[in-house]
């Protein structure tokens, strides 16, 4: 596990707990990020932290590091994706639905992209199965006419492109809402109290994608209605993910890390 914090950079306001606790020289406990094959990497995550100077560690699946049942050294919990299915029995995988479950119990907040919001997902009651077809490439999402949509993603369009590559579906965890869906896959998104989750792979930059078409583009054949080709994937690459990333991408980002602080800055008593 390895601690991190980059150099900042312009990528917009930050939100007005983290101003205060900059301010206040009360820096937040990092947040600690799952990773689980060492080629899908945080990508924009650690991006938008490092310009915000929100120190972040990365526990590392791949290299068989543990995962640690506790919460109280870090602000937040970030799961990203993977290959495998949350259904595949390894031991790590109950660990993780372990501790999600521990963070849930305390309204910890979390986040998930890919194999992560499954996971999470599977962890809180909802149920996680192989789709009828796979879905692989640039789609245009269509967002939730709903409070929590409205909350978390306030300035994200009605209908935005977003870059998704999945084999499984969940279903919603009991309570959880749904903030957009996507022709080929409608439970695309969550929000359950401070957590939210996307199959999306919002955290996806353009060489980050042109590394996973390099070692696992023998997936996206054959291509069909919901499978793009690779070329079609490619096409306005950089484009693509800035936008995704400025349309939603660091707006989704943005009300998590406002949670985050929020929780952080809770009444003692209520820690």
């Amino acid at each position: 596990m390895r601690s991190e914090r980059g150099p900042a950079a312009n990528f917009g306001a930050s939100t007005d707990c983290l101003n205060r606790r900059l301010s206040h020289s009360q820096p937040m406990k990092p947040v600690r990020i799952f990773r689980h094959e060492d080629w899908i990497e945080p990508g924009r995550v650690t991006e938008y932290f490092d310009a915000r100077n929100v120190a972040w560690e990365l526990v590392c699946i791949d290299r068989g590091d543990a995962v640690p049942q506790r919460l109280d050294d870090v602000s937040g919990l970030v799961f990203l994706g993977g290959t495998m299915s949350v259904n595949d029995g390894h031991a790590w995988l109950d660990d993780e639905i372990a501790l999600i479950r521990l963070a849930a119990a305390q309204d910890f907040p979390m986040l998930g992209h890919c194999m992560g919001s499954q996971l999470i997902a599977k962890a809180l009651g909802g149920s996680v199965a192989a789709m009828p077809f796979k879905e692989i490439g640039w789609f245009e999402a269509a967002k939730s006419g709903n409070a929590a949509a409205r909350d978390w993603i306030p300035e994200t369009p009605d209908r935005f492109e977003i870059l998704v590559w999945h084999h499984d579906a969940f279903t919603l965890p009991p309570g959880a809402a749904l903030l957009y869906s996507t022709e080929h896959c409608p439970d695309q998104a969550y929000a359950l109290g401070n957590t939210v989750a996307t199959v999306a792979h919002a955290e996806a930059t353009a060489a980050m994608l042109e590394e996973w078409l390099r070692i696992y583009g023998s997936d996206i054949a054959p291509t069909s209605v919901s499978v793009q080709p690779i070329e079609q994937i490619r096409d306005r690459l950089a484009e693509r993910c800035a936008a995704m990333h400025s349309s939603f991408t660091d707006r989704l980002y943005n009300a998590w890390l406002a949670r985050v602080c929020a929780y952080a800055e809770r009444p003692t008593e209520l820690a």
